[in-house]
């Protein structure tokens, strides 16, 4: 088996290597990209050295399964000559998520729409990926019919360049204050908390939060949810949390809906400690607590969800995804 990882250097593309060593037959052999600035390192892969390549044309062969964590308009460029050489593509940007004949996959919630003719699937918003894994349990139990996230996302989402910034603010200590306008993000996120992540889009609301509307729909298959979200960065290295409140069509029930969160293979409700981002971090689970029904309706339940958004958020998923396409396709 032959696959291709590009973006093998980056936050994303590191742990897409980790979990290939779990999840993927071990005899099988990599080709690494990135980009010029990377290439000819040596990385390591179930204690094999491969050096990295530049991602070009020229450079690309036939492959089994290819992950992309490279960002979009590379996924733009080049996606598309993976599949025609007969590779399936599982891609970690926003390129292809809303194309209707591209599959956006949650592994756990609809891994089943994908299909030998279908050669290249989408990788969801790490943020959505979190929400949608509590929810799925939920919807499938009392009917979905909107929710009101809040999202504090976490830096590393926005990459290494980001990482490195906060890390530079922190140094600073109590010399950062509110005027420093040296680092990623148009304010300092040291010790604070940005009302924005993403770009704002005409609509007055971020691309980010977006994501919640338009993913959440296409993943649940509720095309007629209704979604009024709101998302904020915070100093926090890794792990995205969200408040949810969402409303259903039946009455809930507090004790059943844990129960039913408990019982759904990669989700984990803490009813004793409080999950945060330091307990998601390396944790391939989605964490769930502070679960209560609404204060004015029976239908709500409020809720808090925290996850990775290295690894389920984007890593995880994808290797899972690749890991039900090698039981699943004879050719591969």
């Amino acid at each position: 088996m032959n696959i291709a990882i590009v973006g093998a250097t980056g936050l994303v593309g590191r742990e897409i290597i980790n979990l290939c060593e779990e999840f993927l037959p071990k005899d099988a052999s990599y080709t690494l990209f990135a980009s010029s600035n990377s290439a000819g390192k040596n990385l390591k892969v179930n204690g094999n050295d491969y050096e990295v390549k530049e991602l070009t044309e020229d450079n690309i062969e036939s492959y089994d399964i290819s992950l992309f964590s490279a960002g979009g308009e590379r996924s733009k460029n080049f996606a598309q000559i993976f599949t025609s050489k007969g590779s399936y593509v599982v891609d970690n940007s926003s390129a292809f998520r809303m194309e209707k004949e591209v599959p956006l996959v949650v592994y756990g919630i609809n891994q089943n729409t994908i299909t030998e003719e279908t050669k290249l699937i989408s990788n969801p918003n790490c943020t959505t990926m979190g929400l949608v894994m509590a929810l799925k349990p939920l919807h499938d139990k009392y009917n979905l019919l909107n929710i009101v996230p809040v999202a504090y996302q976490a830096v590393s989402g926005s990459g290494s360049e980001a990482l490195n910034s906060l890390g530079k603010e922190e140094n600073l200590g109590e010399k950062l204050d509110s005027n420093y306008d040296q680092g990623f993000y148009q304010r300092p996120i040291a010790r604070n908390v940005i009302p924005l992540a993403g770009n704002l889009t005409e609509n007055g609301y971020s691309d980010e939060e977006m994501k919640f509307v338009n993913e959440s729909r296409k993943i649940l298959n509720i095309p007629e949810l209704i979604v009024e979200p709101s998302n904020a960065r915070v100093g926090v290295k890794t792990g995205h949390g969200i408040f949810c409140s969402a409303t259903f069509e039946k009455e809930v029930e507090v004790k059943e809906a844990i129960d039913l969160i408990d019982s759904f293979e990669g989700v984990e409700y803490w009813k004793d400690k409080l999950p945060t981002p330091l307990d998601a971090e390396g944790n391939k689970k989605v964490l769930v607590g502070r679960m209560r029904k609404g204060l004015s309706d029976n239908r709500i339940l409020n809720f808090w969800v925290v996850s990775d958004n290295l690894l389920k958020g984007a890593a995880l998923n994808a290797v899972q995804v690749a890991s039900y396409i090698v039981e699943n396709d004879s050719s591969s």
